[in-house]
């Protein structure tokens, strides 16, 4: 008995590296690959593998760089096999002396003039602290639209500075496993940048400097120091963790159907070990058909004991771009078709090229 735990021991460790995700290097990638501006690290990825999340494995041989995670227009990367795996090199280079050093910037995950934008106007706040943020009262002049320049009420003595005044929208729920409900979160969307002018002993008046959408009565408002900090692309394509079992709850501007590029809400977060950059495959669950020969149906009771679930249906891909403690927003990488919210994500399947 002893022997037999002992030799499991050994092989257990050698099974799950066989079962563990690898890179899987596409026909066409080419040998040598010089990075253009416009490139993005999802391009370069998805350039060399079938499985560009697996970014991580490709580029680990790098760690003897400065910053090696630092990619920059210029670099000139090399593709090598060690021990029969794929390995992305980038090629040593002179450094130039400082009086003639050129200033570059790095290349980030996904394009910084797409994605930035939905980093820095949308966000998740608990739908308890939504309600006391300060809410727009209006116009004096009882105004149905509003111009930069104009002066609008709020109903909060607030800090001297800027603002952003946000829409409030879709509250998004979910239960732990444990069946013990956490508090829900309400999507909030960035429609315009205001600038306190003036105060009274409850209210406040702003000046509206530019905005994206008209505002409404009972529009919130979060200082704008708050906005600048959540807009941030320095992370990689990972893998979330394997076990992990999520929900795509759904668009995050409410909309009927999701489509690639738009913004969704994912209920796991990083209390669930999800971080930026995690891609999810997205899936439509099989129809169950239930009964006997000669008499199957869908699943329309549970007093019905045969039952044949249909396999699930691959509908594209999604990126975490921000998580929170139980929810995260995600970007839609891949849809093979519009498709209507709560669908499940999961992890791409080991060793599976994407849709």
């Amino acid at each position: 008995m002893r022997l037999f735990v002992l030799l499991w021991g050994l092989i257990l460790p050698v099974l799950s590296w066989a079962n563990a995700s690898q890179p899987e290097v596409i026909a066409s990638a080419p040998s040598e690959y010089t990075v253009k501006e416009g490139d993005t690290l999802w391009d370069i990825s998805a350039r060399f593998l079938a499985n560009p999340w697996l970014w991580p494995k490709l580029w680990q041989a790098n760690s003897y760089i400065d910053n090696p995670h630092l990619i920059y227009p210029g670099d000139q990367l090399r593709l090598v096999w060690r021990n029969g795996q794929p390995h992305l090199l980038k090629k040593k280079v002179v450094k130039l002396s400082p009086s003639i050093r050129i200033k570059r910037s790095p290349i980030t995950i996904l394009q910084a003039s797409v994605l930035l934008p939905y980093l820095a106007e949308h966000q998740l706040l608990a739908s308890g602290d939504v309600e006391r943020l300060p809410r727009v009262l209006g116009d004096s002049k009882e105004k149905s639209y509003m111009s930069p320049g104009d002066t609008i009420w709020v109903d909060s003595v607030l800090e001297p500075g800027e603002w952003r005044v946000y829409r409030p929208g879709k509250v998004f729920t979910r239960q732990l496993s444990q069946g013990e409900d956490i508090d829900p979160v309400r999507g909030l969307k960035e429609i315009a940048k205001v600038t306190v002018v003036g105060t009274t002993e409850e209210l406040s008046q702003v000046r509206l400097e530019s905005f994206r959408q008209e505002l409404r009565q009972n529009d919130v408002l979060l200082p704008a120091s708050v906005s600048r900090t959540q807009g941030s692309l320095s992370f990689v394509p990972s893998e979330p963790p394997r076990d992990i079992r999520a929900m795509l709850l759904g668009h995050f501007d409410n909309q009927s159907y999701i489509a690639v590029s738009d913004v969704v809400v994912i209920d796991r977060g990083h209390l669930d070990n999800v971080s930026a950059g995690n891609v999810f495959r997205l899936y439509l669950s099989g129809a169950v058909v239930e009964g006997d020969k000669g008499g199957y149906q869908y699943k329309s009771s549970r007093y019905i004991s045969n039952q044949y679930p249909l396999s699930k249906i691959g509908l594209g891909e999604v990126m975490v771009i921000r998580p929170y403690e139980h929810f995260s927003l995600a970007v839609v990488m891949k849809a093979t078709e519009p498709f209507v919210p709560t669908v499940l994500a999961l992890p791409p399947p080991a060793n599976d090229a994407p849709l």
